[in-house]
């Protein structure tokens, strides 16, 4: 994604922020601020853990990105609790046809 404006963003909560481009090609995009998480290892657990996410529900599409906007909260939720969070989000805005038309 060149440097261009973010769409409004589909679901918001205070552990991360989910946004989708229809224009973009497939794939997942993650913002894991330094700021938040300072340690590399941190960051990169986070990156690894959406990914798995994603990956093992079939949460991929064949058109369009997402991107995750990850805040200091995720790092205390289990990855069960993440992994709902994530699922629920995006399921239920498919669900609505808000953000994915």
């Amino acid at each position: 994604m060149s440097q261009q404006k973010l769409p409004k963003y589909f679901y918001s909560s205070k552990n991360l922020r989910l946004f989708y481009i229809a224009s973009e090609p497939s794939g997942l995009r993650l913002s894991v601020p330094k700021k938040f998480f300072r340690l590399a290892v941190d960051r990169n657990k986070i990156k690894r853990q959406i990914k798995e996410i994603f990956r093992t529900n079939g949460l991929y599409f064949q058109k369009g990105c997402f991107i995750v906007m990850v805040y200091k909260p995720f790092c205390e939720l289990s990855y069960r609790e993440a992994s709902f969070e994530i699922v629920k989000a995006v399921k239920s805005s498919l669900n609505n046809n808000k953000a994915l038309k």
